[in-house]
């Protein structure tokens, strides 16, 4: 009797443990790929539909994410996209004329009364266009269109940031698309230009600018990078590709329809297992289709 009582707890425990599990994979799965071939991306549309959303990138079904009111001024122009996953904050460039503004577009508050709040947190030096943007180890970082063998390197302090000029090897008077990095810093970079030497897609390491970067393709040029759970997208305008690191080819993946979304840029989505607030807050459940 004291074995069958034994036995009946055992079962109860592997029960338990067999509902808890399917509780948290059914908590989870809103952050992770409903099925093997879809997956998540970030897009700032800078016309029609200003805004950033959240990209299926398997069915070009978007989710309005944040507003951003700034771009709705005459003459500015939205780029330079990024996320930092531990403020739950996303940076962009905003160029109004020939002068560069590093905005700031955090989720504030908590539970279904949370809302992002849109910032400037000021003037960039310099006047050349900046289309390309990713967050690695606490900045933001862009590479100048048509700069020579340079990266600016934005570090946000409060209500302000630092501005530094690093000295890159990367190939001059290269004009962007965009670049996206990796955890650990490997940034993919994807060029235009009016030769070999300038257009294409590249890869380089922000710890190590100094060390020239590895060109992968020439052909996958001038596209909007970010990095989703399951590996790199691209985006032209409103279409999506599936980016190969090692060969630079670009497959296209899927389309969004909705009229008036299409992407100046991109961001990447956390990497599997980080939850970001602007997840749990639900903002990202709103729907546009």
């Amino acid at each position: 009797m004291q074995k069958n009582r034994r036995t009946t707890s055992g079962a109860h425990r592997a029960l338990l443990t067999r509902t808890t599990t399917t509780a948290l994979l059914a908590a989870t799965s809103h952050f992770a790929a409903p099925h093997a071939h879809a997956d998540f991306v970030y897009g700032l549309n800078a016309s029609g539909s200003k805004g950033i959303y959240r990209i299926n990138t398997a069915t070009g079904g978007v989710t309005l994410v944040a507003s951003t009111p700034s771009l709705t001024a005459s003459g500015a122009g939205g780029n330079g996209l990024s996320f930092d996953v531990s403020t739950n904050a996303f940076y962009y460039i905003r160029r109004v004329g020939t002068t560069n503004y590093f905005m700031k577009n955090q989720l504030t508050g908590s539970g279904p009364g949370a809302s992002f709040l849109e910032t400037t947190l000021g003037a960039l030096t310099g006047n050349q266009q900046i289309l390309s943007g990713t967050f690695y180890n606490g900045s933001y970082w862009a590479i100048p269109n048509g700069a020579s063998n340079t990266i600016l390197r934005c570090t946000p302090v409060g209500s302000t940031f630092t501005h530094t000029t690093l000295a890159t090897a990367f190939p001059f008077g290269a004009g962007f698309g965009d670049i996206a990095s990796t955890a650990s810093g490997i940034t993919y970079a994807s060029s235009t230009g009016s030769s070999p030497f300038t257009s294409g897609f590249r890869r380089f390491d922000l710890n190590a600018l100094g060390t020239t970067p590895t060109q992968l393709s020439i052909g996958t040029a001038g596209y909007q990078l970010a990095f989703g759970n399951t590996g790199l997208f691209g985006a032209q305008g409103s279409n999506i590709f599936s980016i190969n690191t090692t060969t630079g080819a670009a497959v296209f993946t899927a389309s969004v329809m909705t009229p008036g979304i299409g992407f100046n840029d991109l961001a990447s989505i956390p990497a599997p297992g980080v939850l970001p607030l602007l997840a749990v807050a639900g903002l990202i459940g709103r729907r546009r289709r």
